[in-house]
């Protein structure tokens, strides 16, 4: 396949060509393997068994993190919801993360709480407050979570660098099903306007990655997409991992 037009399109030397990288979650040493010798430029590591956002066991979540990760790779780790989250999570695993980590935090379930107060107390655990991705789901009413606008304003407060779209109920549809295209080129630009990265997810399919591509989002998430038989819970496909990899190829730097 072709690369997409706007790999074509070259920004000043050292910086990422206009294209969305793929973002792939996997559950897994073996998966981190596989996902990491695919050429996937962002490792996400969940338990899509424990929901949207399943945060993996830290057992899980450190012996991945010990595996060698290319320099130009990003890495992030599913925290879970933040009305679950504890204090002691706090020190056994935001403290703990390596400050390259991002830390995706969901937010179903905090309409009408003081989550904001619990997300500054989290984000001032972790060696940087940039490390700390808070999710807005699509699907918000459903889920009881707060407005993008709410996400993205308390994302800028709290110096974060990226935001995540995607859905909490996944057998309500995929994020096409809560947004169209135009609602989400909409969130992506106010996103913009406050400096921050936008990656959407939520049952991306493949066969709706290159539209999605055309959107300003900087990063692409997937799982069940590249799963034997597309199911989020079963394991990633090769064949489907390098079909992923093929429609969103790698971003090289440029002059590097």
């Amino acid at each position: 396949m072709n690369a997409h037009p706007a790999a074509s399109l070259a920004t000043k030397k050292g910086s990422w060509i206009p294209n969305p990288g793929l973002l792939i979650s996997a559950r897994s040493l073996a998966e981190s393997k596989l996902v990491l010798a695919s050429g996937a430029q962002w490792l996400d590591v969940k338990e899509p068994n424990l929901g949207s956002l399943g945060r993996p066991g830290l057992d899980m979540i450190f012996s991945i993190l010990d595996l060698t990760i290319p320099e130009g790779v990003q890495v992030s780790v599913a925290g879970g919801e933040l009305t679950e989250w504890s204090k002691d999570l706090d020190r056994s695993l935001a403290a703990m993360l390596p400050a390259r980590c991002y830390l995706k935090l969901a937010l179903a379930g905090c309409v009408g709480t003081e989550w904001q107060a619990i997300a500054v107390r989290i984000s001032r655990a972790l060696l940087r407050h940039s490390q700390l991705i808070l999710v807005h789901y699509a699907d918000c009413e459903r889920s009881q979570s707060p407005s993008w606008q709410e996400v993205i304003e308390t994302a800028k407060a709290l110096g974060g660098k990226y935001v995540l779209i995607d859905t909490h109920d996944k057998k309500s549809g995929g994020l096409l099903d809560h947004c169209t295209l135009p609602q989400l080129e909409a969130m992506i630009h106010a996103a913009k306007q406050l400096k921050l990265g936008v990656a959407l997810a939520g049952s991306l399919q493949l066969a709706q990655l290159e539209t999605l591509s055309t959107l300003q989002a900087d990063w692409l998430g997937v799982r069940g997409a590249v799963c034997r038989d597309t199911c989020r819970t079963g394991e990633i496909c090769p064949d489907r991992l390098r079909q992923a990899i093929s429609i969103l190829p790698p971003r090289p730097l440029i002059g590097s």
